[in-house]
């Protein structure tokens, strides 16, 4: 509970930041209102594709695997698709406004922000594969080789605090680092964190 009231708070604050920004700093007061009205439709649009995402994965040859849910597409499509229009519109399209410097240095620290935010998703979800079966957990990442953990092995896992990745650690120092946000997470989350054979819950 106390996590999900966090993330509302910081998302209220982020908001609270960009209506400053667009009110103070670039003296559009005017489209606050236009603002707020985006900044609701993603997050409602977000919120909807998170109810989307699958528990289980798909098995193949024994072998389970994570896949990137709606909410990882959208972000990689959307985060493209403005990046490649900010692009455009600094290359080609300008701006003939009195403001037009500080304008353009707004577009290219937004071109920045979605060009990093797009390669964290693309390499974090799409050109990363974890699989897993009972015996061990296996990641291949693009431009790296390939890590393998055993189950019995495992002796650490936690959540990072930026990304929110859920990672786990071998007892060789083998790190594998997974999306929560990925079709399956939670079935992995269950085969690493699930009690050793034998133990009984207290009654």
């Amino acid at each position: 509970m106390f996590r999900e009231l966090r993330y509302v708070l910081l998302s209220l604050l982020c908001l609270a930041l960009l209506l400053v920004a667009n009110t103070f700093v670039f003296g559009r007061g005017d489209s606050t209102l236009r603002l707020l009205a985006i900044y609701l439709a993603t997050t409602l649009v977000l919120g909807g594709l998170g109810y989307l995402q699958k528990r289980e994965t798909r098995v193949r040859e024994g072998w389970r695997y994570l896949t990137p849910s709606a909410m990882e597409w959208f972000g990689l499509v959307t985060g493209f698709g403005l990046t490649a229009l900010f692009l455009y519109v600094y290359y080609f399209v300008g701006s003939a406004r009195a403001d037009a410097e500080s304008q353009m240095f707004a577009l290219r620290l937004l071109i920045g922000a979605f060009g990093v935010g797009t390669a964290l998703v693309f390499f974090g979800s799409f050109a990363s594969e974890v699989r897993w079966n009972e015996d061990r957990i296996e990641q291949r990442r693009l431009f790296r080789g390939p890590k393998s953990i055993r189950l019995a092995d495992i002796v650490a896992g936690g959540v990072e605090t930026f990304t929110q990745y859920v990672w786990i650690a071998g007892a060789d120092g083998t790190v594998i680092r997974f999306s929560p946000y990925q079709n399956g997470s939670e079935a992995l989350a269950r085969t690493i964190f699930r009690p050793p054979e034998g133990d009984a819950s207290p009654a």
